[in-house]
């Protein structure tokens, strides 16, 4: 059999290269241009909290959120009256509902990353909720991946949560910590804070005083006309 004279002129270099290369292709995932916004519903039937949850991710795996982005769009964000915030996962049953609710954008090696709503910026260590009724709370329920939270001398800039998602059989998911200039291909809203606050509805009691003072404003403007003429 003849060989392929281009191939055995091959470097080292060059072999090597050419194998990076194929490696690289082999685990690029298989789009790099996927927006989704999906919406569910942690229903109280299923033994849930009634919340809603969504996840957004970019339109490419090139372009991630920066986390201020995902906190600054999560809180403008309202649904069904009710104010969004990012996700604050406080038991291993909601961790469960978030891990399977959503097709999850994959970079390369078959990873992703979505922005919680959680840090521990003002005091190392002491990891808090930002966000939704947990908001200023500490984190008690933890679901790090080995090796984190980062807090090794000379990393304590590693201060945001995200949720963590390794493609495989089976996938799995944990918590990373994750350095203030980084990115997520993704971030998860909450809405489960209560109404957006409106001004509120007057009461019967209410509408009944509002009703008297305008009477009595009526009767006093007659009799000051009844008197000029």
């Amino acid at each position: 059999m003849r060989s392929d004279s281009r191939l055995s002129c091959r470097t080292p270099r060059q072999m090597l290269t050419l194998a990076c290369t194929a490696f690289a292709l082999l685990m690029a995932p298989a789009t790099t241009s996927a927006q989704t916004d999906q919406l569910v519903q942690w229903t109280t039937a299923s033994g849930g909290n009634g919340h809603w949850y969504r996840y957004l991710s970019p339109v490419s795996i090139f372009e991630p959120f920066s986390f201020a982005t995902a906190q600054s769009a999560a809180e403008a964000s309202t649904y069904n009256g009710l104010q969004g915030y990012l996700a604050t996962i406080t038991s291993q049953a909601e961790q469960d509902f978030i891990n399977g609710a959503f097709s999850y954008l994959f970079g390369f090696g078959g990873t992703g990353t979505a922005w919680l709503g959680a840090s521990d910026a003002a005091t190392e260590g002491e990891w808090r909720w930002l966000g939704g009724p947990e908001a200023g709370q500490l984190v008690s329920y933890t679901n790090w991946r080995p090796g984190h939270p980062v807090a090794a001398a000379g990393f304590e800039n590693y201060d945001l949560l995200a949720l963590s998602i390794f493609g495989g059989n089976p996938t799995t998911y944990g918590w990373v910590s994750v350095e203030q200039s980084g990115g997520a291909l993704g971030y998860i809203i909450e809405y489960g804070n209560g109404p957006v606050t409106t001004v509120p509805e007057p009461g019967p009691h209410g509408l009944l005083a509002a009703g008297l003072a305008g009477l009595g404003w009526m009767l006093r403007r007659r009799r000051v006309t009844a008197t000029q003429a």
